[in-house]
């Protein structure tokens, strides 16, 4: 067969667990009206500021993937320049405004932010979201980072948490934590008749009770969830990549099963991940390609619709498809880039020059009907499948055989066969 691009305005990635959307644009240009009074939380997550390119590390073939030691680094996004630029303060103003008119009255909006950028947004949010409305500075607390002697070093991020409107919903029972030991504590211990120990403490002619099997709830101060760690296996290589545990306690302490969670810059896809594993629906939004490609790999699980734009490159694929009884054996056979593509990349180690399926990140088979691909099957490189699997299989159904592939520079292209000539 000859294997020749073809055109696709949307994607669907048939599995059974329900998941979201997942669009690669400009979030600001994107028309997102039809959305607007139903997401039950808001996450966003900027960009930094001092103007550096943060780069993307990917693991690079099978060998990258069980060693970490072939590697490129690609381009994710830049940072603004500073917490004073114009261009930043506009972007910023107007993804807020844009995610109060997306909340629904009971919603609640998280943003993510580092001491520099911390005044400016505090301020704004007081006025898009109202001052009546702010409900907690939360202060993430981390043993990791730099040390210095110029100052205290810096070990929190702040994330705010503010409500839409007065009818706001929040139930801190579906995010216990762990006790903390108490080795020193002035209250008085003791057992009640059934065995339960407690501790107690009379003050203002009162006596108050705490049972020690008596579940125990956040405050503003998370210093519990600690950074992610290098070879944490939720790792993408993305930067600034937050834990999932920390997207778990903002989401499911206010939203239910089955509500609207929305991330306007998602990055390595944390949230959209949390709101999948706890029956939350989910849009993602990134102009990043790079972001784009991690998400799309990190929800391959799960039911998703997918927007993004197809490379036009001269990228070459070698495949089969085979019918058989009831379903069609889809085999990925070779893949090829114009060395000019390749030239000047960061690879590490300097030198490593990937060829055939090495340049195959993830690629999945389906079918394509009316610009329409649903995807029914799929291989992704990860750590727990370092090898890329190179046959899939898809049902005879109504529709044309058709692969979708992602390569190590997130060009996402989409391929249908015709008999040779």
């Amino acid at each position: 067969m000859i294997w020749h691009r073809s055109p696709c305005f949307r994607e669907i990635n048939d599995q059974p667990q329900e998941g979201g959307l997942l669009i690669c644009a400009d979030t600001l240009q994107t028309d997102l009206s039809q959305y607007e009074g139903q997401a039950q939380a808001v996450f966003l997550d900027p960009p930094g500021v001092g103007g550096a390119e943060q780069m993307y590390r990917l693991r690079i073939g099978e060998h990258g993937w069980q060693t970490s030691r072939h590697n490129l680094l690609l381009p994710a996004y830049r940072d603004f320049f500073a917490a004073d630029d114009p261009v930043y303060l506009d972007w910023l103003r107007r993804m807020l405004q844009l995610s109060r008119r997306l909340l629904s009255d009971s919603g609640s909006m998280f943003l993510h932010l580092d001491a520099d950028t911390l005044a400016r947004a505090r301020l704004m949010m007081d006025e898009i979201f109202g001052a009546d409305n702010f409900k907690n500075q939360i202060i993430w607390s981390y043993q990791t980072g730099g040390r210095t002697k110029r100052y205290f070093s810096r070990r929190h991020d702040v994330i705010l948490f503010y409500a839409k409107s007065a009818a706001h919903y929040f139930d801190i029972t579906q995010v216990p934590v762990a006790r903390k030991e108490q080795r020193s504590n002035h209250m008085k211990r003791h057992v009640d008749a059934h065995g339960r120990s407690y501790r107690s403490i009379k003050t203002g002619g009162r006596e108050y009770i705490y049972y020690d099997d008596e579940p125990v709830y956040p405050d503003d101060v998370w210093a519990d969830v600690s950074q992610m760690q290098q070879k944490d296996p939720q790792r993408t290589g993305y930067p600034k990549q937050k834990p999932q545990a920390l997207l778990d306690r903002m989401l499911l302490s206010t939203t239910r099963q089955g509500d609207l969670v929305i991330d306007l810059a998602c990055g390595s896809g944390t949230a959209l991940a949390s709101a999948a594993e706890n029956q939350r629906r989910f849009i993602g939004l990134d102009s990043s390609p790079q972001a784009y490609a991690v998400c799309r790999k990190r929800l391959s699980g799960y039911r998703l619709v997918c927007q993004a734009p197809l490379d036009d490159s001269m990228a070459l694929l070698d495949a089969s498809a085979f019918p058989g009884i009831g379903f069609y054996t889809v085999s990925l056979n070779a893949y090829t880039l114009p060395e000019e593509d390749l030239a000047g990349l960061d690879f590490v180690p300097a030198g490593l020059c990937p060829r055939g399926l090495d340049l195959v990140d993830q690629w999945y088979a389906g079918l394509i009907n009316k610009g329409v691909f649903v995807a029914y099957a799929g291989a992704v490189r990860q750590k727990q499948t370092p090898a890329l699997a190179t046959s899939l299989e898809v049902p005879l159904l109504r529709g044309t055989v058709a692969i979708m592939l992602i390569d190590i520079l997130g060009r996402r292209s989409l391929w249908t066969g015709s008999p040779a000539v």
